[in-house]
């Protein structure tokens, strides 16, 4: 008896060639680099807006003058540059009572380009948000109340600002990589017949 005969071993079968990724991959890609630009420039925008922001403004002429602001945080003076050491009174109109004016927790400025720049003078927590204001004339001017800038959401808004779009950009960025080299490998999604 005769061994059976096998065929000759024709080694492991080959892989099969997957399929090249669809473009509305390589969509999605820049779709995550551009919205990561756009969620940047907007935190960026959010957070500078919210230290230019002005509540009310108010002439530096001794006379009271009745304003409400926000009460969702603390309020910040702001005078020009050319005003140095006002006088300025605010009552709380609801209550009567004289609202402290404190130092700012740092030294603030900001630049209007030819209007001139604006220092913060103080702050304070503006009670029920009706006020009235008196401010003794130095030189003829306005005081504007905006929001107290919060040094730490102020940065932090800032760095996410700056975070955000190297991260979502960063993913997209991979995913091109990634997409790049499954195209170069690939077979065609439609095989030639």
């Amino acid at each position: 008896m005769s061994a059976p005969q096998y065929p000759p071993y024709g080694g492991p079968p080959l892989p099969q060639k997957r399929h090249r990724p669809s473009g509305w991959w390589f969509a999605l890609a820049g779709a995550v680099i551009v919205a990561g630009v756009a969620v940047g420039v907007t935190v960026l925008v959010l957070t500078v807006r919210g230290f230019l922001a002005t509540d009310a403004t108010v002439d530096v002429d001794a006379r009271p003058h009745s304003v409400t602001v926000p009460t969702d945080g603390d309020r910040i003076l702001w005078f020009d540059e050319s005003v140095r050491e006002p006088t300025c009174e605010i009552l709380d109109e609801e209550s009567g009572a004289e609202i402290r004016l404190h130092d700012p927790d740092a030294s603030y400025t900001r630049d209007f380009g030819s209007a001139g720049d604006q220092y913060g003078a103080w702050t304070f927590d503006p009670g029920s948000g009706k006020l009235s204001v008196t401010c003794s004339p130095s030189l003829q001017t306005v005081v504007e109340i905006g929001p107290a800038p919060d040094f730490g959401s102020f940065f932090g808004g800032l760095a996410l600002g700056i975070f955000l779009p190297f991260f979502l950009g960063g993913i997209g960025f991979l995913m091109l990589i990634v997409l790049g080299v499954l195209f170069a490998t690939g077979r065609p999604r439609r095989d030639p017949a």
